[in-house]
């Protein structure tokens, strides 16, 4: 089955989905979606030559002559239970922690992954807990976003979460004579 007849897609709402290798019975994506984008990546990986670890897996499997096992692990629910759940999964299944076969091949984090997302005790008592920075007009700040500034190349695993201390330190362009005047970084 490569789509859902149109009764279902009315019934469905939006939903959590996983993919599933089926040599090992392993989930290796997990997604949110709704209609019949499930089936979408099989396609991608059939039609394209874009090449990431998900697609490229999807392929390896049917070269095989096997398919992908679809998933739908929640539905009827709104795009913004649909963003929650899938975030909680990908969170659960890749938290270095819980999971150390670090098996999805999901680029990006699920939804409010940082802001939301699984935290030790001392990780909330620091967000929720922690003192205002000061900062005093003589010291000059840098601001970096860390939200584009994934490279899976640069991790050790493309599932391991990067630090996010080093992720703040390392890997921006910046003259030499600039960097020189800055006190903190911020990411």
């Amino acid at each position: 089955m490569n789509k859902f007849s149109n009764k279902s897609i009315e019934k469905l709402g939006f939903y959590v989905y996983s993919l599933v290798d089926p040599r090992d019975g392993k989930i290796f994506y997990i997604g949110k979606g709704c209609g019949n984008r499930v089936f979408q990546h099989c396609e991608a990986a059939l039609q394209g030559d874009e090449v990431s670890l998900k697609l490229n897996l999807i392929r390896e499997i049917i070269s095989l002559g096997l398919q992908v096992e679809h998933y739908i692990l929640r539905h009827k629910l709104s795009e913004k239970e649909a963003f929650q759940i899938e975030s909680v999964l990908i969170d659960f299944l890749t938290y270095p922690k819980f999971n150390t076969e670090q098996i999805l091949t999901n680029i990006v984090s699920g939804h409010h992954q940082w802001d939301e997302g699984i935290k030790t005790v001392d990780e909330i008592n620091a967000i929720y807990d922690c003192e205002r920075i000061k900062i005093n007009n003589n010291e000059h700040l840098l601001l970096v976003s860390l939200n584009r500034s994934f490279d899976d190349a640069k991790a050790q695993g493309v599932y391991q979460r990067i630090n996010i201390y080093e992720k703040t330190r390392q890997y921006w362009a910046i003259a030499k004579s600039r960097a020189a005047e800055i006190d903190y970084v911020l990411g």
